[in-house]
């Protein structure tokens, strides 16, 4: 009998533990990662363009969702990120414009940093990396824009105060995420002038963008929490890759070493990536491979200069009818990239027609297929995200979230938000539940199903001993 207890607990032990892995708890992946890690684990990125970067100053209504599609572009939805992750990217970048929300000491409206944290909740959710971005507050400025971060120590002396405070709140609001996390400073920062690839103001405009990606450091670091070394992203000039700016660049000072990587925009060439550059060059061809050529060897060289690893945080080729042409452009640029260890993420606007950058289709949630393969399949294998993967610690703590879901009047994203509000919150520095550590969700699965396979035959193991110890108790029972 004191066998048979032994076996029933011990019976009653493994069933526990195979019902544990029916529901996975959270995982915590805090440990620190470089900048070099953090980039190698990149396979390709997709850009969430023109979304929750939009803003229109001829909006009546300024709210979340009116501000989110007023360039055309549906309402995200969990459904839509899950897409990305499907397709083959398992880095998405989230451009986020903030003039519409926030008051002139930089602080966020709760309506908007609530919508802002459920697209990157589900990012994380769908085993994504992220990056969330400062966008259109910088870039053209005057008419009908909203920029308010130029490249210019005048505007810099004004506005530093207001550019800390953003930083801060947003920086507060993620502090506890994990590491698959970045924030990138700002995006494309012009002059007084709206100068493109180099400033025509001169040295105030370099020293001025070398002082916001410095302010942008000391300030996230300021916050604590896993942003103490959370891996940061700071842009050149116009996120250009021209010689003069790369040469002006000034890598910030840090409190942690090898946590900085820096982001560069190429749209290399521009006459036969862009209709405006000029409408007759579509065909890829030598001129076009000489240009990728020359960008690729001046960003490694500029890479190891600052010892920080370089994104393209942005690349793509516009739709001019010539969708072969675009594919031998993608596969030729993703292939010299990959051997000069550079990552990229492409800039998807969601325009599929004539002039534009998209290839997901995003009422329907489908792809561009050769192009997209073109991506994915000239695009690093991913081996480095499970070496670069961080120690993982099981949790069974939770807590309720104390932050209100967006409100979003469409019924699809209403629905949506009700699912999730159904679902328990991340601890604090906990990935969010059912995430699948950086992102490779069929490796984990492949393990989860190993591990079953093996208690199953463990079991039954077990039932083997029991049932021989049994029956030769009672055949010696018999004998005596």
């Amino acid at each position: 009998m004191r066998n048979i207890r032994k076996f029933l607990a011990l019976c009653a032990a493994v069933l526990f533990s195979l019902a544990a892995l029916r529901s996975p708890l959270p995982v915590r992946a805090d440990s620190p990662v470089t900048a070099q890690e953090q980039v190698a684990a990149i396979n390709v990125g997709w850009n969430l363009g023109n979304t929750l970067d939009s803003y229109g100053t001829w909006l009546t209504d300024v709210n979340p969702e009116s501000v989110e599609t007023c360039w055309g572009n549906p309402v995200t939805t969990r459904q839509m990120i899950a897409s990305v992750r499907e397709a083959g990217f398992n880095t998405i970048r989230i451009p986020v414009t903030w003039a519409h929300f926030t008051d002139s000491n930089g602080n966020v409206d709760p309506s908007w940093m609530a919508r802002v944290k459920q697209v990157v909740d589900w990012s994380l959710e769908e085993g994504l990396y992220v990056i969330l971005n400062v966008h259109h507050d910088t870039g053209e400025h005057g008419s009908d824009k909203v920029c308010w971060i130029i490249a210019d120590t005048g505007t810099y002396a004004s506005v530093n105060q207001r550019f800390a405070n953003l930083w801060t709140n947003i920086a507060n609001e993620f502090k506890d995420y994990d590491n698959r996390l970045m924030f990138e400073g700002y995006n494309e920062m012009l002059d007084m002038n709206n100068s493109w690839n180099a400033p025509t103001a001169g040295q105030g405009a370099y020293d001025a963008v070398n002082s916001f990606a410095q302010l942008f450091v000391d300030t996230v670091r300021a916050t604590g929490g896993n942003n103490e070394t959370r891996n940061l992203i700071v842009n050149t000039y116009v996120a250009s890759a021209d010689p003069d700016v790369l040469n002006h660049f000034v890598l910030p000072n840090d409190t942690v070493s090898g946590h900085l990587i820096c982001e560069i925009h190429a749209y290399t060439p521009w006459n036969f990536c862009s209709h405006d550059g000029d409408a007759s060059y579509t065909a890829f061809d030598s001129n076009c491979q000489s240009q990728i050529d020359n960008l690729m060897s001046s960003l490694s060289n500029f890479s190891n200069s600052t010892g920080v690893p370089v994104i393209i945080g942005e690349f793509g080729v516009e739709n001019q009818n010539n969708d072969s042409d675009r594919e031998a452009y993608i596969e030729y640029y993703m292939q010299k990239a990959t051997q000069n260890g550079i990552r990229c993420i492409w800039w998807d606007n969601g325009q599929l027609d004539y002039g534009g950058y998209g290839i997901l289709d995003r009422n329907t949630l489908s792809w561009n297929e050769p192009l997209t393969n073109a991506l994915i399949d000239n695009a690093p294998s991913g081996t480095a995200a499970e070496a670069a993967a961080p120690e993982v610690e099981e949790t069974e703590e939770t807590s309720a979230s104390t932050t209100e879901q967006a409100q979003v009047e469409t019924q699809e994203t209403v629905q949506t938000q009700e699912q999730i509000a159904q679902q328990e919150e991340p601890a604090a520095g906990t990935a969010p539940s059912g995430t699948e550590e950086q992102g490779d969700l069929q490796n984990i699965n492949a393990n989860k199903n190993s591990f079953i396979l093996l208690l199953i035959v463990g079991i039954i193991a077990v039932l083997a001993v029991y049932s021989g110890l049994f029956l030769l108790g009672r055949r010696n029972g018999r004998k005596q």
